[in-house]
C-alpha cells in the first residue's frame, strides 16, 4: 500500500478522481462476476440444504481469497495480453481510460441482464467479448483493418478453451455419474432435497461431500476467474498513475539483477541466432508487436537486440526502479514488453525445431517481464472482496436455476457432488497452461451430463436452450455493446 500512498499524495485531485471511478467500475465487474461465476460454488451447497446460505458464503469468500493468491497471477495477463499492445505502450492516458471503461461498462451491462433473467452467463465470454469489440474499433479509428486490430490467434486460443471446457465438464460428469450409479451402493446419495423434506441436512456422507467439493469449485474459480480483475485493475492502475505502476517498484534488488540478466541473455541470444532470427522476420514468421501508424508507439523488430541491451544498460546497478526517471519508467516497460512478444514467438517456433533453445527462452521471458507482470497484495484482497459480497447479494436466482431448472428432476445429492468435483478439476487443469475458462459453462455442462447420464433422468430443454443461446449471443453482443461505448468515451475524451 505504500506505493499507493506515495501516489495519492503526489498527484492532482483529477487523477484521483479517475483512479477511484476506475477501481469502483472494475470491483463492481467483480460484483457481478460475484453474482454469476460464485453463486454456482454455493449453488449445490444451499440447495441440498448442506451448510446455511450465509455460512456457505463465508466459506466461497474464503476460499476465492485462497485462490486468487495461491493461483498465481497468470491468468490474469492472459486477459490483459488480449488487449492491444498499441494501447499499452501508448503514452495517450485518455486511449486507455476509455478502453477499460468500455470493455467494463458492456460486460457489467450484459451480465446484469443476464443475472435478472436467472441465467447463467460467463462473466469471462462477456470480458472477451467485450475486450474484441474494443480492440477492433480501436484499430479501425486509427486506420488499420479489422484482421489487424485484434490479436485473433490469441482470441481464438481463448475461445476454444472457453468452447472445449464445457464439453469435457459434460463428458467427466456423464461418465462419472454411470459410474457411481454402477458402483455405489447407497440409495442415500441419489435422493435430492426436495425427496427429503423431513430432514434439515443430506445425510453425513454426502453433505460432506457436497460441502468439500463446493468449497474446491470456490478455490478454482479464485484461481482462474478472479485473476482477471486482478488484470483489470492493474490496466487501470499503469493507464493512470505510470509512473507507480508501470514496474514493481517493490522489487528487491535481487529480481532487478535477474531482469537485467535476462535481457543481456536474450541480447546474446539474438547476435548468437541473428541470421536465422533476421530469415524468420523475412519470412513474417516473427512480426513487429505493434502495427506502426500515426502516433501510435512502435515495436521495431529488427532492433529487438539492441532493445534488450538497452534496457540492461538503464538496470545496471540498479537498486531499486524509483530511481529510475519518469521516461526511463515507461521506456523499461515499453521496450521489455515488445522484447518479450517477439521472444514468444521465437519461443514457439523453436519449440518444433530446437527444444532446448525454445526451453531457454522461456527461462529467460519470464525473468524478464517480472517487473511488469505482478500484482499488488491489496488488488488481490480488493477482488476476493468484491466476488465475496457479489456472491452474498445475488447468489439465490442462479442456484434455483442450477438446482432445479435444468434438469427433469431437481439435481440430486451425487449429481451435486459430482458436478462440482467436474468443475474444479477442470478449473485447475485450465490453470496449469493459463487459460481463462467458464466456471458457469463447465458447471452448468456437468450438471446436465450428470442429469443425461441417469437412466431416468434428462433435462429441461427449454431452460437449456436459452442457456445456449445466451452462451451464443454473449460474444457479438458485448463485442457491439464495447465498440458503441467506446466509440462514444473516445470522442467525449478528446
Amino acid at each position: 500500500m505504500s506505493v499507493l500512498w506515495d501516489a495519492l499524495t503526489n498527484v492532482d485531485n483529477l487523477t484521483i478522481a479517475l483512479l477511484l471511478l476506475s477501481l469502483g467500475i472494475a470491483l463492481f465487474y467483480e460484483m457481478i462476476n460475484g453474482f454469476h461465476d460464485t453463486a454456482n460454488a454455493v449453488a449445490m451447497i444451499i440447495y441440498t440444504h448442506s451448510m446455511k446460505a450465509r455460512d456457505s458464503v463465508i466459506m466461497s469468500g474464503v476460499m476465492n481469497f485462497l485462490g486468487v493468491l495461491m493461483g498465481g497471477i497468470g491468468v490474469a495477463y492472459a486477459i490483459v495480453h488480449l488487449l492491444p499492445v498499441d494501447i499499452m505502450v501508448a503514452t495517450n492516458k485518455n486511449a486507455s481510460l476509455a478502453m477499460v471503461y468500455a470493455l467494463l461498462i458492456s460486460a457489467v451491462i450484459w451480465n446484469l441482464g443476464t443475472w435478472y433473467f436467472a441465467l447463467p452467463v460467463s462473466s469471462s465470454h462477456s470480458l472477451i467479448g467485450s475486450i474484441i469489440g474494443v480492440s477492433a474499433t480501436f484499430g479501425v479509428l486509427n486506420g488499420f483493418d479489422i484482421s489487424q486490430s485484434v490479436n485473433w490467434k490469441v482470441v481464438y486460443g481463448v475461445l476454444a478453451g472457453l468452447a472445449i471446457s464445457p464439453v469435457i465438464g459434460f463428458g467427466i460428469a456423464f461418465f462419472m455419474m454411470r459410474l457411481a450409479r454402477k458402483y455405489i451402493d447407497s440409495p442415500k446419495l441419489f435422493k435430492s432435497p426436495t425427496q427429503e423434506e423431513k430432514r434439515k441436512h443430506p445425510n453425513f456422507w454426502a453433505r460432506m461431500g457436497i460441502i468439500a467439493t463446493g468449497a474446491g469449485v470456490s478455490f478454482a474459480h479464485g484461481s482462474n476467474d478472479g485473476q482477471k480483475g486482478i488484470g483489470l485493475i492493474m490496466i487501470i492502475l499503469i493507464g493512470i498513475l505510470p509512473n507507480y505502476y508501470a514496474l514493481n517498484m517493490n522489487s528487491h534488488q535481487y529480481k532487478i539483477t535477474q531482469t537485467k540478466d535476462s535481457a543481456n541473455n536474450l541480447a546474446r541470444f539474438y547476435a548468437d541466432n541473428n541470421e536465422t532470427l533476421v530469415q524468420m522476420v523475412s519470412e513474417k514468421r516473427l512480426t513487429s508487436a505493434l502495427k506502426t501508424k500515426n502516433t501510435i508507439a512502435e515495436c521495431n523488430v529488427d532492433q529487438v537486440g539492441i532493445s534488450a541491451s538497452l534496457v540492461a544498460q538503464k538496470l545496471n546497478n540498479l537498486k531499486s526502479y524509483e530511481d529510475l526517471a519518469a521516461e526511463d519508467i515507461w521506456s523499461v516497460r515499453t521496450t521489455i514488453l515488445c522484447s518479450d512478444n517477439f521472444f514468444a514467438q521465437a519461443e514457439k517456433i523453436y519449440l518444433i525445431g530446437d527444444k532446448d533453445k525454445s526451453d531457454y527462452i522461456a527461462t529467460q521471458r519470464k525473468a524478464l517481464v517480472s517487473p511488469i507482470e505482478y500484482a499488488p497484495t491489496w488488488v488481490i484482497m480488493a477482488v476476493a472482496l468484491a466476488i465475496g459480497i457479489g456472491t452474498m447479494i445475488g447468489y439465490k436466482r442462479i442456484v434455483e436455476t442450477i438446482g432445479e431448472k435444468i434438469g427433469a428432476k431437481p439435481i440430486n445429492y451425487m449429481q451435486g457432488t459430482i458436478s462440482q468435483l467436474t468443475t474444479m478439476v477442470t478449473i485447475l487443469l485450465a490453470n496449469f497452461v493459463h487459460a481463462p475458462v467458464s466456471t458457469t459453462h463447465i458447471l452448468s455442462s456437468a450438471v446436465t451430463g450428470s442429469m443425461v447420464a441417469e437412466p431416468d433422468g434428462g433435462i429441461q430443454r427449454s431452460t437449456v436452450k436459452m442457456i445456449v443461446l445466451s452462451w451464443i449471443f454473449t460474444l457479438p453482443v458485448t463485442a457491439v455493446l464495447g465498440s458503441a461505448i467506446y466509440m462514444l468515451l473516445n470522442f467525449l475524451m478528446k
